[in-house]
């Protein structure tokens, strides 16, 4: 057999070329070995440039008192390995780089130590990835894939570059905010503030004051100038929730700023420009409203120019388990870290219940059944009681008289996405689980619109 022209040192450096962080290797001397291109773009130095060369010289790395000068310290004083240690590096153009550092002992087939490689991400690189990960991905937190879910991320994607006002439009619950934020994310305005302010949780002069700010002396208590909302957002996007509250004498003013982009401090007679988008959103009937003559129809109408409504949780049943597994997650990232899933059986009463509270309910549920749970799974009995009458008891052939067995949902989408749910959409898992294989399972995904 010929003998593959990709050996020994060829391969680990086309190996460690191929990663994105800054990966060196360092003998017993300190003197560098090897320098990727990762670590080339890092410091801003060739391998040949260093090659050979004392690291301490060409990093001038600091990690604390401990690793003052070298991440490894002395190799013959008992270096230890690490990992994920902050620390800096300084550039030869003497600017000094947040990095964190890993490092590990270079060892030959006798277990004597010949050197180490260290591995090192810069702080500003993760940053800017993650800024680039939020531009691609602004509905991180708005889970699902039902159709009516997808018009909407379309629509938003439609308006992205535009000021135009937005009206969004749903029950309690739904995630309104969330949709607001992915607006303002997908838009030029992303780098200026996104102030929000729900408008049900103030009285009517503290909602004037939060939204256009006081001056001193406009009223008892005013004992200083008040920066306001709308002036807090300057040159970004103001998000008032709960529009449907406002009262009729704050309906006036906002609509001045819709049609002028002007208004005026509490207490104030001057008139101050803003430069901001606004978004609204509301659980109320505004339609109703104006016809009883509580919202104005002028304001309606410059509120109403791109409505977005959001379906309720009971409309889109396909994104429960999805939105069971985000959740979760969410969960473990807060120390919930007991409940890992749900039962297929505690799916069923997931996906049947109509959930009047929508995905807020369904979060504080999966919350008290992560904290309830005796095991891995949060199941039926987990439940809270209003839930689990649902579904009607049934006899099955295989169960005792008087047993209680979950009636499964017609049609078998639910039971699928159950067991999906609860494998963590491993469809390997799924098919033993099931009894069938990958393919029979796959083409039954396909056929009910899952894959």
């Amino acid at each position: 057999m010929t003998e593959s022209p990709l050996t020994g040192e060829k391969k680990l450096s086309a190996i460690l070329n191929s990663v994105w962080e800054a990966v060196i290797t360092v003998d017993r001397d300190h003197r560098i070995a090897s320098f990727n291109r990762a670590a080339e773009r890092l410091v801003g130095r060739t391998e040949e440039e260093v090659v050979g060369k004392d690291c301490r010289e060409i990093l001038k790395a600091s990690f604390g008192p401990a690793q003052a000068d070298c991440p490894m310290g002395d190799l013959d004083e008992g270096g230890v390995p690490r990992t994920e240690v902050a620390g800096t590096i300084v550039l030869p153009d003497g600017r000094v780089v947040p990095v964190s550092a890993s490092w590990a002992f270079l060892e030959d087939e006798h277990g004597r130590v010949l050197g180490f490689v260290v591995s090192f991400r810069s702080f500003e690189e993760l940053e800017r990835i993650v800024k680039e990960r939020r531009a691609r991905l602004p509905f991180r937190e708005i889970v699902g894939k039902t159709p009516r879910l997808m018009e909407i991320f379309d629509l938003v994607e439609a308006v992205r570059d535009t000021d135009s006002t937005v009206l969004i439009l749903g029950e309690s619950g739904t995630g309104k905010g969330l949709f607001a934020s992915a607006i303002h994310d997908l838009s030029p305005r992303r780098d200026k503030p996104f102030v929000k302010l729900n408008c049900a949780a103030l009285t009517e002069t503290l909602l004037e004051s939060e939204l256009f700010g006081h001056v001193r002396g406009a009223f008892t208590g005013a004992v200083a100038d008040k920066v306001g909302r709308f002036e807090a957002a300057a040159g970004g996007t103001i998000f008032l929730d709960e529009i449907g509250e406002i009262s009729p004498s704050l309906q006036v003013k906002l609509l001045h700023v819709l049609q002028d982009h002007e208004y005026q401090k509490v207490g104030s007679s001057r008139n101050l420009k803003t430069d901001i988008r606004v978004i609204a959103a509301t659980n109320r009937d505004l339609r109703a409203a104006m016809k009883e003559g509580r919202f104005r129809e002028d304001l309606f109408y410059r509120l109403h120019v791109i409505p977005i409504q959001v379906p309720p949780l009971r409309e889109r049943k396909d994104d429960i388990p999805l939105l069971v597994d985000h959740i979760l997650k969410g969960l473990r990232r807060r120390g919930l870290e007991r409940a890992r899933g749900v039962s297929p059986e505690a799916m069923r009463y997931l996906i049947a219940y109509g959930w009047p509270g929508n995905v807020r309910e369904l979060e504080n549920v999966l919350e008290r059944g992560a904290v309830v749970a005796r095991g891995a799974m949060i199941t039926e009995i987990d439940l809270p009681d209003e839930l689990r009458v649902v579904i009607p008891p049934r006899q099955s052939a295989h169960s005792e008289p008087g047993s209680t067995v979950p009636k499964p949902i017609e049609g078998g989408q639910a039971e699928l996405l159950a067991v999906l749910a609860t494998h963590r959409w491993n469809r390997n898992a799924t098919a033993a689980a099931l009894g069938v294989d990958r393919t029979t399972l796959w083409r039954r995904m396909k056929r009910l619109g899952l894959a």
